[in-house]
């Protein structure tokens, strides 16, 4: 039996109780006018059931919320590591510069993965992601402007996941989310700009 339902069946019992004590004492407190300690006795025996009833519920609240917390931490580690496993594929895509079989298909698994647990914005804008990665791609080479209009989407999804992944467990306003976006875009944008300027040969 599920948790949910032995709570609300503790909880029926205890009510059911409880009603039944107070019609049952009220009568017992009538009939024995000349036995008063036997309606203690009987007070003390319902009261300790309900007790009984009232900590039963606590206790099986008290585990549905800790299973709770659990399966959220599960989920949370989860989509963290299909994210990860997301920017670790791209870095090894643009570390060697060229796209393989190999990597397609590794990028169509991402993909599904991506679909059994990332939020609606996520799904969205790695759709918008396959396709800049499509047109960058088609000479199977991820060089020089490729790669920074893959940046430019990934900015936007780099946001996505960040609040996918803080659902729940931080609250921005919808100001700030969009100047945290804005950051990321400048960010990006400033990178592009990066270049090393190779050092000039000592004479000898």
């Amino acid at each position: 039996m599920k948790l949910k339902d032995k709570n609300l069946l503790l909880t029926i019992l205890a009510i059911i109780l409880s009603i039944s004590s107070y019609f049952l004492i009220r009568e017992l407190y009538y009939l024995n006018n000349d036995f008063p300690y036997s309606q203690e006795i009987v007070a003390v025996f319902l009261g300790t059931i309900v007790t009984i009833l009232i900590t039963a519920i606590l206790l099986n609240k008290q585990t549905e919320v800790e299973l709770l917390k659990e399966e959220n931490l599960k989920l949370f580690e989860f989509k963290a590591d299909i994210y990860n496993e997301l920017f670790k594929y791209l870095e090894d895509v643009f570390m060697k510069q060229d796209l393989t079989d190999y990597d397609i298909i590794k990028l169509k698994l991402i993909n599904q993965k991506l679909a059994t647990i990332a939020s609606k914005d996520v799904l969205s804008i790695f759709g918008k992601f396959i396709d800049i990665f499509n047109d960058a791609s088609q000479d199977n080479k991820i060089v020089g402007k490729d790669v920074d209009e893959i940046f430019d989407i990934l900015s936007e999804l780099s946001n996505a996941i960040r609040y996918d992944l803080l659902e729940g467990k931080h609250i921005e306003k919808e100001s700030d989310k969009n100047a945290i976006l804005k950051q990321i875009r400048i960010n990006t944008d400033h990178l592009k700009n990066l270049k090393l300027i190779p050092l000039k040969k000592k004479d000898k």
